[in-house]
């Protein structure tokens, strides 16, 4: 970087910026190759700017654009960055937004002007300018017609960059790679960086770090004030307080950390999720808190979630913001796991305290937006965290209660979230700006111009790969051959990329999971053909024929040149940005929970590890006719008779008679109606698949007290009805069973153990007028969660 002392009075400017107006008509695209920076602040955040102008375009371009002091300017290109307040005698700033952050960008003859109100505003211009840039190598362009005069919406917009094992990518990170992704983020208008640090100088909980958290984080806040962002720590209390030495002891460590730490402008402190300190506890606390946090940070802002706070506990937390108003106190977040909406929130909360989200843009399933009507075969397999553009789902959730709070710091663990990063912030400082621009800037910026047109697409196509069952899902095909273009469209320029590595790896896995599922299912057909045999030929030769079609996956390779694909990719992403894609070495991910998508590429996709185990449990009966009874449940499991009606709750596509109470529109959070569930059948330690029924793994499931209904209509009046309920999903919640209402079917109940399905009788008084709802009332835990449902007549 070339930053010079620059000391020169307004006129100076106004005669180097005037001689640099009417050389190009507006049609044409601008030249910057032999640009120079002019910047008339050698210091600062706008220095900081001019440098990330400089190192990013000579990045993608090879071209290094000078930085000069405005006396060192002369005619030609140039691209100027102005503060308002420093602005000379004859540059119209009149357009410039007088709201902080707010920035110009003008295109003057071949002079660019980046007008900024703020430093910050002088930095979001040059962000903006570069996802604006035409760059490839030897070239640098502008359309001559910008003209954008804009300031953000919402005044906080920040992602977590927590340098902790959980995170699949940046534990791995070093300082510079840190940086790369602060000025990433910043060009889509980020201003806020949450850091995760541990209290104990000596902690590194991750096999892959080359530092300790403690100093990690010192230099990291360091690194995001230096451009002048906001610097967040998310700092949970796991410690018992009501102790008091316990108590002294939390507040010794912070107060040792606040004073080694260069920079905090704010902390979040979890109500929950972890931590579990009642707010009757951790209000009177956290005042403790802010009075060592603004012993050596006076305008730190302190915040507080209310996550997992049961209904009387949030009955204490609001009463006390009520009551107290506690002038220490900054704001609330609104995070995952809050038992009430975000609207309720926002009323229950004084005007007094914004509110910031902090929403889970990082996971998929079992989370707080996950992927709507997911198949499950995907949910088994890309998990909770593999790469997930969602353009048109993020923008639906970040702007549909955008203006119930003040802007959002996301929770992310890893890069694998990077592109919802982007529109999260984008839309946060324009909540109409076009999501089809934002992909676009987002693919010119970080592929570069000559492939564009694929990876724009490409990335919308991965979204469109979950939008149908994978069996008859054509999207998935074309979004393989969108990336596999962009690949050799790009070249050399991609080889290393590791965005591109990443949805590359997407597409190849999802395309290799759809023609492994496709074959697998193949073989399942062929088993249960087998299987039918068994009245002509015996059981045991019956199943022994079925073991044999099941046996087909282990012998035959499908698409190996997918396979080797997924594992070469895997080792560029590792090289390229750290990304843990196993638990095994040389990738070391926490489990397999957390990206690591090898460790689930070859799990069976079909019911064989429930088949194998049901073979054995049948071969163990005594007598063939009970053998053969076994056998023709699994061939007729979903049969519910004459008459009779089956869903497969959590599978979208088999569940007619679930009740929607609201729409994922209305509600992507799902807080007040059911969501398709997913339990995770991949043990995390022994990366051992449970022998369970793929029924049984998707669930419907609404939470925290909100019934769950199933309705059917056209029933039989003079018939009598029984219902089969396989219960089963990961909170093992206690549920009552109520017809119409008024009637129990059932008293509180959880799981089968083993799982499997149970029986009740339906009271012809429920049934009689030819229709029934069924409503499962949760007693105590987290939500109520059914796998399977049967309907029968008697």
């Amino acid at each position: 970087m070339r930053v010079f002392n620059i000391h020169i009075n307004l006129k100076t400017w106004a005669l180097v910026l005037g001689f640099l107006l009417g050389t190009l008509s507006p049609s044409e695209a601008l030249d910057l190759a032999s640009a120079k920076i002019v910047l008339n602040e050698n210091s600062g955040v706008p220095a900081k700017a001019a440098e990330m102008l400089e190192e990013e375009i000579e990045k993608r371009t090879g071209i290094a654009l000078p930085i000069v002091p405005l006396s060192d300017s002369q005619e030609g290109p140039a691209i100027c960055l102005i503060r308002v307040d420093q602005a000379p005698e004859g540059v119209d700033t009149t357009g410039v937004p007088e709201a902080p952050e707010g920035y110009s960008i003008r295109v003057n003859g071949d002079q660019v002007q980046l007008l900024g109100r703020d430093d910050r505003g002088v930095l979001f211009a040059a962000g903006r300018l570069l996802r604006l840039l035409s760059m490839s190598e030897g070239e640098v362009e502008l359309s001559s017609d910008v003209d954008i005069s804009t300031a953000p919406k919402y005044p906080i917009r920040g992602h977590q960059l927590g340098y902790r094992n959980t995170a699949n990518t940046y534990d791995a990170w070093d300082l510079e790679t840190f940086e790369q992704y602060i000025r990433d983020l910043i060009a889509f208008g980020a201003n806020s960086v949450e850091l995760i640090t541990a209290l104990d100088p000596e902690e590194k909980d991750g096999p892959v770090m080359t530092e300790t958290q403690w100093d990690m984080n010192l230099k990291l806040a360091e690194l995001a004030h230096s451009y002048g962002l906001d610097v967040w720590f998310w700092m949970p209390l796991s410690g018992d307080v009501t102790d008091p030495e316990e108590s002294k002891k939390e507040l010794e460590e912070r107060d040792r950390f606040f004073k080694a730490c260069p920079a905090i402008d704010h902390i979040m402190v979890p109500g929950g999720d972890p931590g579990r300190t009642t707010p009757a506890v951790l209000m009177p606390w956290l005042e403790k808190m802010a009075e060592v946090l603004h012993k050596h940070f006076p305008e730190a802002g302190l915040w507080v979630s209310n996550q997992k706070f049961k209904p009387d506990e949030n009955d204490v937390f609001f009463d006390y913001l009520q009551e107290h108003r506690p002038t220490w106190l900054r704001g609330v977040a609104y995070g995952p796991g809050t038992l009430i909406t975000l609207e309720e929130t926002r009323r229950r909360t004084p005007d007094q305290f914004p509110l910031r989200r902090y929403p889970d843009i990082t996971h998929c399933v079992r989370c707080q937006y996950p992927v709507p009507k997911w198949d499950g075969v995907f949910a088994q397999t890309l998990d909770r965290e593999p790469p997930n553009p969602r353009p048109r789902d993020t923008a639906h959730i970040h702007n549909v209660w955008a203006d119930l709070s003040d802007g959002f710091v996301s929770y992310s663990d890893g890069a694998h979230d990077d592109f919802n990063k982007m529109v999260w912030s984008a839309l946060a400082w324009d909540p109409e700006a076009d999501v089809n621009e934002i992909v676009e800037d987002y693919c010119r910026l970080f592929f570069g111009p000559s492939t564009l047109a694929e990876t724009s697409q490409g990335i919308w196509g991965l979204e469109k790969n979950w939008d149908a069952p994978i069996s008859e899902n054509r999207h998935i095909a074309e979004t393989l051959n969108l990336w596999r273009l962009a690949e050799k469209r790009g070249g050399e320029a991609l080889k290393e990329n590791w965005r591109f590595q990443m949805y590359l790896f997407r597409a190849v896995f999802d395309a290799y999971i759809q023609i492994r599922h496709e074959k697998e299912m193949e073989y399942q057909r062929q088993a249960y053909s087998e299987l039918a045999k068994a009245s002509e030929i015996g059981c045991s030769q019956a199943i022994a024929a079925a073991r044999e079609a099941l046996a087909q996956a282990d012998r035959i390779r499908i698409r190996p040149d997918l396979r080797l694909r997924l594992e070469q990719l895997g080792v560029d992403l590792q090289a390229s940005i750290g990304y843990q894609m196993s638990v095994r070495e040389p990738y070391r991910a926490r489990n397999p929970e957390r990206g690591a998508l090898l460790d689930k590429a070859d799990r069976p996709l079909n019911d064989r590890p429930w088949l194998e185990n049901r073979f054995d449990q049948i071969l163990a009966l005594e007598k063939e006719g009970e053998r053969l009874a076994a056998i023709d449940q699994i061939l007729n499991w979903d049969d519910p008779g004459p008459g009779g009606f089956y869903d497969d709750l959590g599978n979208a596509t088999l569940q007619p008679h679930l009740v929607r109470q609201t729409t994922w529109e209305e509600d992507p959070m799902f807080i007040t109606g059911p969501q398709e569930a997913h339990y995770r059948s991949l043990n995390n330690e022994t990366l051992e698949i449970d022998p369970l029924k793929f029924s049984w793994l998707d669930q419907a499931q609404t939470l925290y007290g909100v019934p769950l209904k199933v309705a059917y209509k056209d029933l039989d009046p003079s018939a009598e009805y029984r219902v089969r309920v396989t219960y089963f999903g990961r909170y093992h919640s206690p549920m009552r069973l109520v017809a119409d209402g008024d009637i129990e079917i059932h008293g509180p109940m959880t799981d089968s153990d083993p799982v499997w399905p149970v029986e009740f009788d339906i009271p012809k008084k429920a049934t009689e007028d030819g229709k029934l709802e069924l409503s499962w009332e949760l007693v105590e835990g987290r939500g109520c969660q059914v796998a399977e449902v049967w309907l029968m007549k008697k």
